[in-house]
């Protein structure tokens, strides 16, 4: 239950204010618009021979929203699943280990993936 002082701050159980939840909002609208392009992208190389699906990723208009898209995706699972970490485990030392696994599979997916659409890109 808030407190007074609470609902004015905006503060609610985990302390953090609306700053996650404004994050969450506005990545999901982004992978809404991002999302009709990367499934258009998807459908338009499934089957092609490997060099065109190359070609195509190291064009500018197909890889940088691929690695907004997957970046962003990261970002909004990272925050989601904090947030359910966050209401469901109630050990803070389990908690506190969960928030660390999620934070680095999270960072550690999108290092990997923009190393390797980057490497790609550049070629």
């Amino acid at each position: 239950m808030a407190t007074p002082l609470g609902r004015v701050r905006g503060l609610g159980s985990a302390k953090t204010g609306t700053v996650e939840y404004v994050a969450k909002q506005f990545s999901g609208l982004l992978l809404g618009l991002l999302t009709p392009y990367v499934i258009v992208v998807i459908i338009r190389y499934a089957g092609k021979p490997y060099s065109e699906v190359t070609a195509a990723m190291t064009s500018f208009w197909v890889m940088p929203p691929l690695l907004a898209f997957v970046l962003i995706s990261l970002y909004h699972m990272r925050i989601g699943m904090k947030v359910i970490i966050e209401d469901y485990v109630h050990s803070e030392f389990r908690k506190g280990v969960l928030l660390a696994v999620n934070w680095i599979f999270c960072w550690g997916t999108g290092l990997v993936c923009t190393i390797a659409m980057l490497r790609l890109f550049l070629r």
